[in-house]
């Protein structure tokens, strides 16, 4: 004959060695009507062996699983792929968050606490509230995403993919105040491509717009993560390099500039230097001035 499935009270003797008597152990609890009625999912665990003696109906269709399939049966092993973190979150009857797919692939989140019930004198359990945080959390999930990308669409220039000149005087004051605080100096690089107004008259402005584009994709390539650049404004770049020296923002100049110059630009042979290139200016800070304006006009 096949095996019976156990019932809550096959469980609750076996568990607690014949000493318990009487109904679910939620009645002894004195919470039985909430306990089936809360939206939430409680378990009810053996605090040594995190067995389930007893889960509500929304438990059940939580897990999506037959109450047979659930009583008995350790907690943890009940949520594939976090069977580990749940652990840890039992032994420290604390908040912790949980993540897993469901049936339909979707990932759900989940919030789950666990705190000790003493039912009786002899009969100490570990109640666990399993709280379905999925819609909250794929809303603020959205809500962030939608943020960050108002953000770049607000920092970045369109046209170039760099940072725009809000963002850079926002940096710019940002690596001041560090530099003052931490005795630090930063160099400013300003560029200016050469003869753009002639080469725009010449070409046209879609090909000017692609000379400006080009110069972008070349500063991108060649700025350190302490340095950023940024669209200053018509065909004027900028590179903020945070806690550099002199000969460094110069080095960085120097680069930029002997890149751009022997890199092959559309139309580039009908500029007045035979080529597209660059003006470039430096300062520095304190070198060269101790407020940001000073910096920028130098």
């Amino acid at each position: 004959m096949a095996e019976q499935p156990k019932t809550k009270s096959d469980i609750l003797l076996e568990m607690f060695g014949g000493r318990f008597v009487g109904g679910a152990i939620s009645q002894l609890a004195n919470y039985s009507d909430l306990f089936l009625r809360m939206s939430e999912a409680v378990f009810l665990l053996d605090q040594h062996s995190y067995r389930v003696l007893e889960c509500n109906p929304s438990g059940i269709t939580l897990l999506n699983k037959e109450e047979s399939e659930i009583l008995g049966h350790v907690f943890p092993e009940l949520f594939p792929g976090v069977a580990v973190d749940l652990e840890k979150g039992l032994a420290a009857r604390t908040s912790l968050a949980l993540n897993f797919k469901g049936q339909d692939g979707r990932l759900s989140y989940y919030k789950l606490s666990a705190t000790s019930l003493k039912i009786l004198d002899y009969i100490e359990v570990i109640q666990v509230v399993v709280d379905d945080v999925t819609d909250v959390t794929r809303a603020e999930l959205e809500l962030k995403e939608a943020n960050a990308v108002l953000k770049k669409l607000s920092t970045t220039d369109e046209m170039t993919g760099l940072w725009n000149f809000r963002f850079f005087k926002e940096s710019l004051e940002q690596a001041h105040q560090i530099a003052l605080s931490q005795s630090q100096s930063y160099g400013i690089v300003f560029m200016d491509v050469d003869h753009f107004k002639k080469f725009n008259d010449r070409n046209g402005h879609p090909a000017g717009d692609q000379v400006l584009r080009q110069v972008a994709s070349i500063l991108k390539a060649s700025v350190a993560p302490h340095q950023f650049a940024a669209r200053y404004g018509g065909e004027e770049f900028v590179v903020l390099s945070q806690n550099s020296t002199r000969s460094e923002v110069l080095a960085l100049a120097e680069t930029i500039r002997e890149k751009i110059a022997s890199s092959p630009f559309p139309f580039g042979e009908f500029q007045p230097l035979g080529k597209v290139s660059i003006s470039v200016g430096v300062a520095l800070f304190p070198l060269h001035g101790e407020q940001v304006s000073d910096i920028l006009h130098h």
